[in-house]
């Protein structure tokens, strides 16, 4: 049956889903640079059945993250901005609230056409034992070879790049063939392969400018219940190629969170600028109120942990913002999101220590920052350019935590930025992170066995990647 135009478009702008489930975490990917979704909420097509969308533990009905998405801009040569950033998707997919699609960009002009996003409107999901047992049956006739073995996008063709997914290439001849015996280069015990891009169509989120951006992710899990840090751990691996003939400058990527720790609505968030971490923890001994989301009298604690980013910088800044219009609240076009990107409020006004982080607001001290919430996590002053905040004294009692501003717990939203780097056209910039679920144990509370596993998961990531 011939598929109407209407439909392909639709196809195309309702962005592809998968699992990863490897371990104590079952998140729900999509394909589109938005990751985790509540799906019934935010799109007004038929979806699958939902399910929390960062549930741990897997099969608990709990979940610790809302919502998660990519933000990525920079200037030109003219000093123009061109910015991607996904919250939402607000006004629907079939309407216009996108900035990211499936598939990848020609290299000639950065476009990329109808066939080819549907073509790539996949997110490709394979185990290592799939692997495993290809490499040895792959010649068996009678062997059924996964189909994501015999799809997985290695290659290009046109004016699209030659190489796009990983694989081993048993023969060395340059060419994928499960024939032959080539198969996916996989990461962890189960992984998610996905391309993307930011040129299908004018951004319908952010409003930014197009980059040219095409991003190919993998995001991998290990099971170990022997390890209980590595068992409740997801990472992922970007590759960001700049499709354009414009030579980017001034260039931050951002990891935004809604983050949503079992009930939503009593929760703080903090960052450990050694450890380059940013985390949300309850805010109070017990979560909600007896709601079968909520963690109750063992609440985890939720980090994200830059590992590897452009230029080998890590993470760079940390910020949360309201659920509101106001000059802290939430980015309504692409200068805000920018603004954010860059540890500055939405009127230009730049981050400042203490308080709520807002200049001339009663506890904010200054001076500029870079970090909200540190905690004593930045002995040396990184997020400060050096000069020791609190008006020279920053010892115990004086640290800024939510707690040292007498903040109200509440539902919070988090920034991880990673710049500024240049990012040239035909270029090339990739970035690692982890999402590390922190159980309390023996220990007062999750927050305070954070530092333990981030030192883990790090040590583990350094020796394998």
């Amino acid at each position: 049956m011939m598929l109407s135009g209407f439909v392909l478009v639709a196809m195309a702008q309702v962005p592809p889903i998968a699992h990863i489930e490897a371990n104590n975490v079952r998140g729900v990917i999509l394909g589109d640079g938005t990751a985790f979704l509540n799906w019934p909420e935010n799109y007004g097509v038929l979806q699958p059945n939902p399910c929390p969308t960062w549930e741990v533990p897997a099969g608990s009905g709990k979940s610790t993250i809302f919502q998660k998405a990519l933000w990525f801009g920079g200037l030109d040569a003219a000093d123009s901005l061109h910015l991607a950033a996904m919250r939402y998707g607000q006004g629907h997919y079939l309407s216009g609230g996108q900035d990211f699609w499936a598939g990848p960009l020609k290299t000639t002009d950065a476009s990329i056409d109808l066939m080819t996003a549907l073509k790539y409107h996949h997110v490709w999901s394979l185990t290592r034992a799939e692997i495993e047992q290809f490499k040895t049956n792959f010649n068996n006739p009678s062997y059924p070879v996964p189909e994501d073995i015999l799809s997985w996008p290695a290659h290009g063709e046109g004016d699209y790049a030659h190489d796009l997914a990983p694989y081993i290439d048993v023969n060395n001849d340059g060419r994928y063939n499960p024939a032959d015996g080539d198969y996916p280069d996989i990461k962890g015990d189960q992984c998610l392969f996905f391309i993307f891009n930011d040129s299908y169509k004018e951004h319908g989120e952010s409003f930014g400018g197009k980059l040219g951006l095409e991003v190919h992710v993998m995001v991998y899990a290990f099971e170990d219940p022997f390890d209980e840090a590595l068992n409740n751990t997801v990472f992922t691996h970007f590759e960001f190629f700049n499709r354009s003939s414009n030579d980017y400058h001034d260039v931050y990527l951002g990891l935004w969170f809604d983050w949503d720790l079992g009930y939503a609505n009593d929760d703080y968030v903090g960052c450990d600028v050694q450890r380059n971490s940013c985390f949300v923890y309850n805010g109070m001994s017990f979560d909600g109120s007896g709601e079968p989301t909520s963690y109750g009298d063992n609440p985890p604690s939720q980090v994200a942990t830059v590992l590897s980013g452009p230029e080998g910088k890590r993470m760079t800044g940390f910020l949360y913002h309201n659920n509101d219009n106001s000059a802290i609240g939430d980015p309504e076009n692409a200068p805000d999101y920018y603004n954010l990107l860059q540890a500055r409020w939405k009127d230009g006004s730049h981050l400042q220590y203490g308080g709520i982080g807002y200049p001339g607001i009663e506890g904010t001290v200054g001076p500029d920052c870079n970090y909200m919430f540190p905690g004593d996590s930045d002995p040396d002053n990184l997020g400060t350019n050096g000069i020791a905040p609190n008006e020279g004294y920053n010892t115990n009692g004086k640290y800024w935590t939510e707690e040292t501003t007498g903040n109200q717990p509440s539902d919070r939203r988090g920034l991880a930025m990673v710049g500024p780097f240049r990012f040239p056209a035909g270029g090339k910039q990739e970035l690692d992170y982890a999402e590390i679920t922190v159980w309390k144990g023996s220990a007062a509370s999750a927050k305070d066995r954070i530092g333990e596993f981030v030192d883990h998961i790090t040590s583990l990531f350094n020796s394998f990647k």
